[in-house]
């Protein structure tokens, strides 16, 4: 049998329930790999950052941190810039910008992550309900034929269970993939927050013309 004919077949034994669950499967995939490949452009690895800002602020050359920030995609170089751009300003002043940027930036990586969560929450609500409309057609199938036999109810059966087994894989696959993306982006925001506060602390020395201590220096210079 060809196999493009055999999936149509075996789609068709699970019902209309079971479209609904490919539909959230393929949907559930799309948002995966957008979030994958998002969420990798927009790490940064902060150490690497912190030390190159480090280079220049210990001699005070905020300008030349600020264009290599530019220079560098990801979300802690946006809120390095922010910090940056407000190099004179009050470090009360400093700490607030840059906490809001780490909130915006926040939003960039979250978002479509309530898109799998509620996939992983109403797929085994849709399996269940082709398993009753499964079961529904094995009764009405009886009560037409007036027999019990497994032939009778095997179609009611098979789509009850495809139905339950289809919702169930979606449900998984997407809380797997809804807690790793979760993990992945409360890492990066205690990174940032903790590379902020590095970076203020840099800032406030620069401006004062003092040494930075030995863990604010660049690796180099240690």
């Amino acid at each position: 049998m060809n196999p493009l004919v055999a999936i149509v077949k075996f789609l068709d034994q699970g019902g209309p329930t079971l479209w609904m669950l490919v539909f959230c499967s393929v949907l559930m995939m799309a948002v995966i790999f957008e979030r994958w490949y998002k969420i990798r452009s927009l790490v940064v690895d902060h150490e690497w950052l912190l030390a190159q800002m480090a280079y220049f602020l210990q001699d005070g050359n905020r300008q030349r941190a600020l264009e290599f920030c530019e220079q560098v995609p990801g979300c802690l170089p946006r809120v390095f810039e922010v910090g940056l751009n407000r190099y004179d300003r009050r470090q009360e002043d400093i700490e607030s910008a840059m906490g809001t940027s780490i909130s915006e930036q926040m939003h960039q990586m979250e978002r479509n992550l309530g898109v799998i969560g509620t996939l992983a929450v109403i797929a085994p609500f849709i399996g269940l309900f082709g398993t009753v409309m499964g079961i529904i057609r094995s009764f009405e199938d009886i009560s037409k034929q007036g027999a019990s036999s497994p032939a009778v109810v095997s179609a009611g059966v098979a789509e009850a269970l495809i139905s339950t087994a289809a919702g169930l894989f979606v449900a998984i696959f997407s809380v797997i993939a809804f807690n790793y993306f979760r993990g992945r982006t409360r890492v990066t925001q205690q990174h940032m927050q903790i590379a902020s506060t590095r970076l203020v602390e840099m800032i406030l020395l620069s401006r004062e013309g003092k040494e930075f201590p030995e863990d604010l220096r660049p690796p180099s210079t240690r």
